[in-house]
């Protein structure tokens, strides 16, 4: 990228009104969330609009805000030559705010409250299950019961063993209904 191209480069923002290239839907990034879902959801729209590579860097420029334009104004002179470059220089400045994966050991850390309806446990549960790839099927079911709290549907999958997590959540809710009732 020549000086040239830089500055222009930098004054994308100012000028996104006459560029015939719109910014794709993905949100602004402000440096406060993963830098690594941004850069995943710019790449989709990027395949979509088969964007160049010159074309990349200037559209993804119009996804940052806040401090993370800041970032990208206080980048020296020459510093992005391609989108590889911005990446690059993106991921490892914002490295701080990446989310890490969550391993079976958060999941096992779960325990319901004494007083927790099952429906909330299993909310909770799930959520932090989404972090965790990794989690098979048994270590689901494993977690899963032993951060239940002793009581009917608790003793109930010790009697009565399931083949699978859905299985135990299918049993669950038939638990719930009747302690909503």
């Amino acid at each position: 990228m020549t000086a040239g191209e830089y500055e222009l480069f930098k004054e994308v923002k100012k000028r996104a009104a006459s560029e015939k290239v719109p910014p794709p839907a993905i949100g602004e990034y402000d440096g406060s969330k993963d830098p690594e879902d941004h850069l995943r959801k710019f790449r989709n729209a990027t395949l979509l609009h088969q964007y160049s590579d010159t074309v990349k860097c200037r559209v993804f420029l119009n996804t940052l805000s806040g401090s993370a334009q800041k970032w990208f104004d206080g980048l020296p002179h020459g510093a992005i030559t391609c989108f590889a470059d911005f990446k690059s220089v993106f991921l490892h400045h914002f490295a701080s705010s990446r989310k890490y994966q969550k391993t079976d050991h958060c999941l096992f850390a779960l325990k319901q409250g004494s007083a927790e309806p099952l429906r909330s446990y299993i909310k909770r549960f799930n959520q932090v299950a989404l972090d965790v790839p990794s989690a098979t099927s048994e270590i689901l079911m494993s977690a899963f019961s032993h951060g239940l709290t002793e009581g009917e549907f608790f003793r109930d999958l010790i009697r009565n063993p399931v083949m699978n997590f859905n299985e135990m959540l299918e049993k669950a809710a038939s638990y719930i209904n009747v302690e909503e009732a």
